[in-house]
């Protein structure tokens, strides 16, 4: 076991399966070599039994024969017709014995007594051909004297000759049978031997392996797991010693090597843990004045969030009131619209009057010279009834009234012009005060439009300075919330930097546990912080606090 020391546990392991793998590789070999013969064997014998049972059958089929065509011909002898049943019980026995014949044919390929299956198979196919048919066809002609020649003379030789082939047979095959039985007991005792002395070689090894585990595995084991309960325990002074060069042999300068690194982390962390504790309890004093600051910038910015609404809302009320201002010059401008087009249409009638008038005018015009011509007329009339005398008389009277019509007509057409002339100057006045109407409406219309378009601006401005002050309002309540959660944030971190501390105490107590020597048993007193906090972070924190009261 000591020179096994020095090997690994590996390739001792493997040797002993490598082994174990080839002496039951031969085994499983010779298994299967001698299970392949017993069943070689066993189809033999199975090829023999089967051979010797179709012989005997067809020899059984050959006797029935005989005797059911003996009982045909017995029945013509004697002058009576044979049934057809007799007849056709005779050839079923003889295609029976046919059909043995070639199962025997098919069978006999397998068989070991070759030469003797041939002599048999020869000698039955002589019995059939030249006895048995000829026989069968005599009958059936009803020629009883070739049938009696051919049953007394030629089909007992044959059937002699035929009887003796399977008694050679049957005795070559019953010896084949026992000389097959004693080399199945043969092996069969030889395996068994191999079976029993594998066993034991198996038992030895499996022997071997347990006491090479136990004293290169187990026992090493114990002492490393004691080894690592030890220093489980804090007790990093015992020392392991060297047992081979195998697997766990060198896994033990590893240990040792491991055991000397944990002293000296060991002895970093006691050192580490006093200014980790002193650090974290600056760093939680620290993450208190900056809690405390935090919620005076929470509260500013809840202020601050308060006033952006008050001003999102008002500048929300101005929009609305923007907004209606230009529906209210909206339809301020289509009512000028409205107004302006009913001005074009007063113009248009103006005119219209005006031309009307100019015609009157011009009918008067024509009324007037009608009158004038009617009085020179009226003149030449007088003149020729003057002429005329006392005959004339009558006539002067008519155109003396005709001439009074025309002067009447004239004035009348006078009067007309002047007034017609005073309607058109009217109408011409009338019809200027409408342009001018039209033009101080067409104005009006264009400064509607103009209120309308600066309305609309002024309503989109306040639209969009509400969503702008929307937007404000909605950052500020982002920081708020930010801040809110910065808040508890920084609770969070005072509550982590004093689980820090108690951390520390923790890692300090237990670093204490450990002893880097035998007589050493120490536990480090755990530190304490002394002195206020940086001077910088104090005037941070003053600083921070103004400044929010001023915003």
């Amino acid at each position: 076991m000591r020179i096994l020391k020095n090997f690994t546990i590996r390739r001792v392991m493997l040797w002993v399966v490598s082994l174990l793998c080839i002496f039951w590789g031969g085994v499983s070999f010779y298994g299967v070599y001698a299970l392949n013969k017993l069943g070689a064997d066993h189809h033999m014998d199975r090829q023999l039994v089967a051979q010797m049972a179709t012989l005997n059958q067809g020899n059984d089929q050959y006797f029935r024969f005989i005797t059911r065509l003996y009982r045909v011909v017995s029945l013509r002898e004697a002058g009576q017709m044979p049934g057809a049943d007799s007849i056709n019980a005779a050839q079923h026995a003889l295609d029976a014995m046919v059909e043995q014949l070639n199962q025997f044919k098919n069978r006999s390929t397998a068989a070991q007594n070759t030469p003797l299956t041939q002599a048999v198979i020869v000698r039955w196919e002589r019995l059939l051909n030249d006895g048995i048919l000829p026989q069968m066809r005599y009958a059936q002609q009803a020629d009883l004297n070739a049938y009696h020649r051919q049953a007394n003379e030629v089909t007992p030789v044959l059937s002699r000759e035929f009887g003796a082939e399977i008694e050679k047979f049957n005795q070559a095959t019953s010896l084949a049978l026992d000389n097959t039985r004693r080399d199945v007991d043969k092996r069969i005792h030889l395996t068994q031997a191999v079976l029993v002395i594998a066993v034991g070689i198996g038992i030895l090894m499996l022997i071997f392996s347990d006491r090479y585990l136990v004293t290169m595995l187990v026992r090493p084991l114990d002492k490393i797991r004691y080894q690592l309960t030890l220093i489980t325990q804090g007790d990093l002074s015992q020392t392991m010693d060297e047992f081979g060069r195998n697997c766990l042999g060198r896994l033990v300068p590893l240990l040792c090597s491991m055991q000397q690194s944990l002293l000296e982390a060991v002895g970093t962390i006691r050192q580490a843990s006093d200014g980790i504790h002193h650090d974290a309890a600056r760093i939680s004093s620290g993450n208190q004045n900056l809690s405390s600051r935090t919620e005076q910038q929470a509260s500013a910015l809840e202020q601050t969030a308060a006033s952006m609404e008050q001003l999102t809302a008002t500048v929300k009320c101005n929009a609305d009131n923007a907004r209606q201002a230009s529906e209210l010059a909206d339809t301020a401008s289509a009512t000028a619209s409205k107004g302006g087009q009913l001005v074009q249409e007063v113009v248009v009638t103006m005119e219209g009057i005006a031309g009307s008038a100019h015609k009157i005018a011009d009918i008067t015009n024509v009324i007037n010279s009608i009158a004038f011509q009617t009085n020179i007329l009226a003149l030449n009339a007088a003149v020729e009834a003057a002429r005329a005398g006392e005959q004339g008389r009558g006539f002067a009277v008519v155109a003396s009234e005709v001439r009074n019509l025309a002067q009447r007509s004239a004035s009348a057409a006078k009067e007309i012009d002047a007034l017609i002339a005073d309607s058109v100057t009217r109408v011409d006045k009338g019809n200027r005060l409408v342009n001018d109407a039209g033009a101080v409406m067409q104005e009006m219309l264009t400064a509607v439009s103009a209120v309308n378009d600066i309305m609309k601006h002024i309503a989109a401005a306040s639209e969009q300075q509400s969503k702008g002050i929307s937007q404000v309002g909605l950052a500020v309540n982002e920081m708020d919330q930010v801040t809110q959660q910065n808040a508890s944030l920084v609770a969070e971190m005072a509550s982590a930097a004093n689980a820090l501390e108690q951390q520390t105490i923790n890692l300090a107590q237990s670093v204490a546990h450990f002893r880097f020597t035998s007589e050493e048993s120490s536990s480090a007193a755990l530190p304490t912080v002394d002195g206020p906090l940086e001077p910088s972070l104090a005037r941070q924190s003053a600083s921070g606090t103004n400044e929010w009261v001023a915003f």
